[in-house]
Parts: structure tokens; C-alpha cells; sequence
């Protein structure tokens, strides 16, 4: 009897044993030595995000892992189709994807990395804000007033959809109302670790600059250089197709109501440690068949959470048209303060 409860014990333990090895499918190994099991979440471009067995979800920073052992297919950033992690020394991984064909990769340089069935399960991932502010304006219009706006990043898979959004009004007993209404959206197909297409479009009219409506259509060639929770910075570059229509053509007989230009933008952003975020991004257009025919617009700004969701946000524009309509100022600078609301 004694013999028989012994035997069904041992095999208890054994069957125990696997379903622990099951539970904990991947090894950790730190470089002080320490070894934690349990699964991966995600990889980020300065953090592991770790389910360890005994302690439940950890970020842990790339410089202190030794190795990282896991069965779970990866889906890595720019490649379509699940990966296996054969082997993690320190600075590399080896991977093999493409039925078989394996490839190397620097650890520390990987953007983002998920078990590969979240990816399938979930992809998508949607942040946005919206804001409403106090303008001060100089150059085309002489104002303070309130301006609106709206900004939607919708992440779907390697594919990134930008929509925004703004308007703006002034509006004063002794002259008529001067609008501007921009709708945006940017399409981005992460095709590689860090290299990304862009197609770019845009809807604009804007009646202190004579513009009746603006068309731009776009694409390009773009390099993201990090994109974490913290910070971001990318470039790109391409050509844009610009039509636009005025709303007195006397007052535009200077400028081009069609034509093709050479396109350069970047993308900036930190966030500090304490919670307030800073922000920079700009875009110039070269006319290829003129050379007098140039803009550049910038944006740079800083957001400071007030309580969860609610942030405060001061922000300066700048916009230089070198061929405006006559009558019209090349210079625009505009100066927001509002409050709005991120998540």
C-alpha cells in the first residue's frame, strides 16, 4: 500500500513537473547571474517587459540582460512572418524566418518585438488628443482668438494611420470672419527595422492667405531612428503634388496653382521623467521647377499633464511662404496656450 501511494506520488510530482516547465516557457538571464523564468511580453527599444514566474510583470533595461531564451514565435518590427529566437548572447540574436532562412540581428537595436500571437490577436493600438487654446497671432492676421485641433495615431500592425484635424476663427466687429480649416492624413508601412514608406495628404483653406483650397498628395521614404514611450525621432523625405486654388486670382498672379515639389520633414519628441513632454516637428517644399518657390512650417511645443488624461499645452507655429499672394506677409508665427485631453 505504502509502495503503491509512492509510486502515484512520484508520478504526480512528474506531471507536475512538465506543466511547471510549461507555465514558465522562458529563461531570463541578467548579467549579474540571476536566471527568471517566465514568458516574454514585448521588447522595446530600451526595455524588456518580462512575466516572471514569481514576481508578475517587470521592465528590465537591455543593458542588464545576459541572454533571453523563449519557445514563442516573434513577430520583430518590419517582418511579416513569425520568427524563432535560436540563440541570445548578449548583443545578438539569431533568427531564423522565411520557412528556415536565419539572419542576425543586434539586440539592443530591435524597435519592438511581441510574441508573435499577440501580434495576431490584437494589433491594433489607438492614441490620440484633442485641444482647444488661446491664439495670439502675428504676420497675415492680427488676432487673439481660439483655435481647435485633433490628432489621431491609429498603429495597425506595420501599418500607422496620422489623422488630424484643426481649425481656427477670427472673428471681430470690425472686419469680416477669417477662417482656416486642415484636415491631414499620413499613411506609414513599417517595411524593415527602421526604414518605413509614407504616403501624405492633405486638405487646406485658409482665406488670410487667398487660399480657396489646398491639395497635397504625397510619398516618401522615411528612417525611424527610436520610437519608444519616452522619446521618438524620424526623418523622411519624398515628393509632393500641390494644387491650389485662390480665392481672388488677381491677388496671385505670382504663385502656381500647380506644381510638383521636393519634400523634407522630421519628427521629434521627449518626455521627461517628471511627466512634461516636449515636441518639435517640421516640413519644407522645394518647387522643382522654381527654384523662388519654397515653404517650411514648424511646430514646436511643450505638454504637461495637469491630472490623468488632462494636460496643459503651449505651443509656437511657423510658417514661411516665399511666393504668398500679394498683399500677403511670407512670415506667420502664432502662439497657443490651452488645455486638452490625451490617451
Amino acid at each position: 500500500m505504502v509502495r503503491a501511494v509512492y509510486k502515484l506520488t512520484s508520478i504526480f510530482l512528474f506531471f507536475l513537473s512538465l506543466v511547471s516547465l510549461n507555465a514558465a516557457a522562458g529563461v531570463l538571464t541578467l548579467s549579474n547571474g540571476d536566471r527568471v523564468h517566465g514568458e516574454l511580453v514585448l521588447v522595446e527599444r530600451e526595455h524588456v517587459v518580462w512575466n516572471a514566474e514569481n514576481f508578475g510583470e517587470v521592465r528590465i533595461e537591455k543593458a542588464k540582460i545576459l541572454s533571453l531564451d523563449t519557445d514563442l514565435d516573434l513577430k520583430i518590427a518590419g517582418r511579416e512572418e513569425p520568427c524563432t529566437l535560436a540563440g541570445h548572447r548578449r548583443e545578438q540574436w539569431e533568427l531564423y524566418c522565411d520557412e528556415g532562412s536565419g539572419w542576425v540581428m543586434d539586440f539592443p537595436a530591435i524597435e519592438r518585438a511581441e510574441p508573435y500571437v499577440k501580434f495576431v490577436g490584437n494589433p491594433t493600438i489607438l492614441h490620440g488628443n484633442v485641444s482647444a487654446g488661446g491664439v495670439f497671432e502675428h504676420g497675415n492676421r492680427e488676432r487673439k482668438d481660439l483655435d481647435v485641433n485633433a490628432n489621431l495615431d491609429i498603429r495597425d500592425g506595420d501599418f500607422r494611420h496620422l489623422l488630424n484635424a484643426l481649425y481656427q476663427n477670427q472673428n471681430r466687429v470690425e472686419e469680416s470672419s477669417l477662417e482656416k480649416y486642415q484636415l491631414g492624413y499620413n499613411l506609414r508601412w513599417i517595411f524593415s527595422e527602421k526604414w518605413f514608406s509614407a504616403a501624405n495628404s492633405a486638405l487646406e483653406r485658409e482665406e488670410a492667405r487667398n487660399l480657396d483650397l489646398g491639395i497635397t498628395v504625397g510619398l516618401g521614404l522615411g528612417y525611424q531612428f527610436y520610437d519608444t514611450d519616452k522619446t521618438a525621432f524620424s526623418v523622411q523625405g519624398g515628393i509632393s503634388s500641390l494644387k491650389e486654388d485662390f480665392i481672388d486670382s488677381e491677388l496671385s498672379e505670382n504663385q502656381d496653382d500647380r506644381y510638383a515639389a521636393a519634400r523634407a520633414a522630421i519628427d521629434y519628441r521627449y518626455k521627461f521623467s517628471l511627466g512634461p513632454e516636449i515636441y518639435f516637428n517640421q516640413e519644407m517644399l522645394q518647387s522643382i521647377d522654381s527654384g523662388d518657390d519654397y515653404q517650411s512650417n514648424a511646430r514646436l511645443g511643450m505638454r504637461t499633464p495637469l491630472v490623468k488624461g488632462v494636460l496643459m499645452e503651449v505651443a509656437y507655429h511657423w510658417l514661411y511662404d516665399n511666393t504668398p499672394s500679394l498683399e500677403s506677409e511670407k512670415e506667420d508665427t502664432k502662439l497657443t496656450v490651452g488645455v486638452g485631453y490625451q490617451w
